[in-house]
């Protein structure tokens, strides 16, 4: 089974503020990680010792559910430029959602896709410790600057 994983240098790095509201669950850190990877363009595959790993759940959390579509969407159009598929080119499009996608799996994902998506979210985890001086203490000082890291990701990758 496919779970979602979070790096444990990432629970580590967010422990100040992952139990802060508007924070609820891990899943919350989870998001932000995987949303800075994915705005960025940055994926590290989660592999044994070198980034080791907690499971967290095998689907969306119920305040996610709304948004796994969307979540979905933005990991097909990642792997998509990483490829360098162009979304007119239909049939590797519909090979590549193919190898991601499985609309029978408890998260929707394949195995291949669920491993690609945490890849984003441990890079995301990458590229917010590379931007910061330091881990975040406060929740609202942490969320005023993942904003603007979030259009500076989104603003390079656009560019390249």
């Amino acid at each position: 089974m496919a779970y979602f994983r979070l790096r444990t240098d990432a629970q580590s790095w967010f422990s100040e503020i992952a139990d802060a509201p508007p924070f609820k669950t891990k899943f919350d850190v989870y998001y932000l990680c995987l949303l800075a990877g994915l705005a960025s363009g940055r994926a590290a595959e989660l592999s044994g010792a070198a980034n080791p790993a907690t499971d967290l759940v095998e689907k969306f959390v119920e305040d996610y559910r709304p948004a796994s579509r969307l979540i979905i969407g933005l990991l097909v159009t990642a792997e998509l430029k990483k490829s360098g598929i162009d979304v007119s080119e239909k049939a590797q499009v519909r090979a590549l959602f193919k190898r991601l996608v499985d609309s029978e799996s408890p998260n929707s994902l394949t195995e291949m896709g669920m491993r690609r998506l945490n890849a984003y979210a441990s890079g995301g985890y990458e590229y917010l410790a590379e931007q910061r001086d330091m881990k975040p203490y406060t929740a609202e000082e942490f969320i005023q600057g993942y904003t603007a890291l979030i259009e500076e990701a989104v603003e390079k990758a656009g560019a390249a």
